[in-house]
């Protein structure tokens, strides 16, 4: 093979080698970052589902917002707001005092979390021993911190439609 020959072979094969290259997700106009905080049951979750499915955490991630967009836009799915509770709805019409007493919850802490500020693991903890459902049975406190998680990230509940896919 002469030198021209192989110069042109060589170029045409760099060019080649540089159309197949992968565009790497960080530097693709195409591609942003998104960032944000989930209760760590969610993360849990996402994590064994991208385990299972051979799937790096972006790929997963992309995976489930399309699904979950597409069920959305197709209405298979939508999502109810209509019975969101929060703990401070739940102690609203306590006694503040009789409930810090009786909860072993600081006022100043009660108060907070009437005023929007978000209870600490140990005031639900307390809140769980006093706090009931309407049936008169009690709030487990992995139940009182499902209410805290979903009313702290708006996590809406879902409404599936039909015999539709799992999300």
């Amino acid at each position: 093979m002469c030198n021209n020959q192989y110069k042109a072979l060589k170029s045409r094969y760099s060019s080649l080698m540089r159309a197949l290259t992968l565009v790497h997700k960080k530097t693709d106009p195409r591609y942003a970052l998104i960032r944000g905080h989930i209760p760590k049951t969610l993360i849990k979750r996402f994590k064994n589902y991208c385990v299972e499915n051979e799937r790096d955490y972006s790929q997963g991630l992309e995976e489930i917002l399309g699904k979950f967009f597409s069920l959305l836009d197709q209405g298979e799915i939508t999502l109810d707001h209509s019975d969101e509770l929060t703990i401070a709805e739940l102690i609203r019409d306590w006694d503040l005092e009789k409930l810090a007493e009786l909860s072993e919850v600081k006022i100043e802490n009660l108060q907070a979390i009437l005023a929007g500020q978000s209870p600490t693991n140990d005031d639900l903890i307390g809140l769980g021993v006093v706090l009931c459902k309407e049936n008169g049975e009690p709030w487990t406190t992995e139940e009182l911190i499902e209410i805290h998680d979903r009313s702290s990230y708006n996590l809406p509940d879902l409404v599936i439609r039909r015999e539709s896919p799992h999300v």
